[in-house]
């Protein structure tokens, strides 16, 4: 897809799917009837779209396709009640997530218009007796270096695919960690943690909460989200640990010793962790011990599995 069609695509997209920038706090209108059997119809081609967009043979149609899902998926926001209407048919094509404290969802897919391009949608949908959301625009192929540092807002979106909400009290201010995955990048992947938050003019993207070691793991660095970018054919783990009451991740390091070079980082084995302390996420190096056996030696049940 040429870059100024695309463009175009995405302008679109924020108008169709662009909803009242009010921020709405009271309870949720019961969901009627008549306006659930609409949801449903409205699901029945949500579903159908999805799967278009998604698998469809000419990559270039699945630009076309998200457009239609996009309307009709601003017709089924739009529905009275609809933030009660579980979707769970069309949860299993794209990503719905809810926040635990049923204030908001994220409704939220990736689009593939060529082999090497990807192209991250979403959409957060507030619970209220007005019918409230904000499209998420991505941003993320014009942040570089200052990806880690930046705020952003619904326009100017960290793109990604959301795997986990997790709220949190810090500093007095209710925010939520989004965990994340883009695939974006030619030779390497990233997964991240994203701080949402919000105010009276919408959603909020980040936050100086993370203190972390730099790239060369020299001194440590205080950062609004987290982003490890590692090598394409590498698998990592990045997810909050309810028994350790904290972040985990895998330690990576490039490859050939060459920190500037993202596409070399591969895990070292190691696994580190982040534990919230005085309003921030501090690293914890070696959060799950790792035993080095002896020839003959055997694993010791409990160190192995991170007790």
């Amino acid at each position: 897809m040429q870059k100024g069609k695309f463009f175009y695509v995405l302008l679109f997209l924020s108008v169709i799917l662009a909803g009242p920038a009010a921020f709405a706090h009271k309870g949720t209108p019961p969901l009627s009837k008549e306006d659930q059997e609409m949801l449903g119809r409205l699901e029945d081609s949500l579903v159908v779209l999805a799967d278009s967009m998604i698998q469809a043979p000419v990559p270039d149609d699945r630009i076309d396709f998200c457009i239609r899902f996009t309307k009709k998926l601003r017709a089924a926001f739009e529905t009275p009640g609809s933030f009660d209407y579980p979707f769970s048919r069309l949860a299993g094509k794209i990503h719905i997530l809810n926040a635990d404290d049923k204030s908001f969802r994220i409704f939220n897919w990736l689009v593939a218009p060529s082999e090497n391009v990807r192209r991250y949608y979403g959409a957060i949908q507030m619970a209220g007796e007005t019918q409230v959301f904000y499209p998420l625009k991505d941003f993320s192929a014009n942040l570089d270096k200052d990806g880690a540092t930046t705020t952003l807002n619904s326009d100017h979106w960290y793109g990604c695919e959301y795997y986990k909400i997790l709220s949190q009290n810090i500093a007095g201010q209710k925010v939520y960690l989004l965990f994340g995955f883009n695939s974006a990048g030619l030779s390497s992947n990233k997964k991240l943690i994203d701080v949402l938050s919000f105010d009276a003019r919408g959603p909020l993207f980040g936050a100086p909460v993370f203190v972390v070691p730099d790239d060369r793991g020299q001194q440590l660095v205080q950062l609004s989200r987290l982003i490890l970018e590692y090598k394409k054919d590498a698998q990592i783990y990045l997810n909050y640990d309810d028994a350790k009451k904290m972040i985990l991740f895998s330690r990576i390091s490039s490859e050939i010793a060459d920190p500037n070079r993202k596409s070399t980082f591969i895990p070292t084995g190691q696994m580190d962790g982040l534990r919230l302390e005085n309003d921030v996420y501090r690293y914890v190096k070696d959060a799950i011990p790792v035993l080095k056996l002896q020839d003959g030696q055997a694993p010791i049940n409990g160190v192995m599995n991170g007790g």
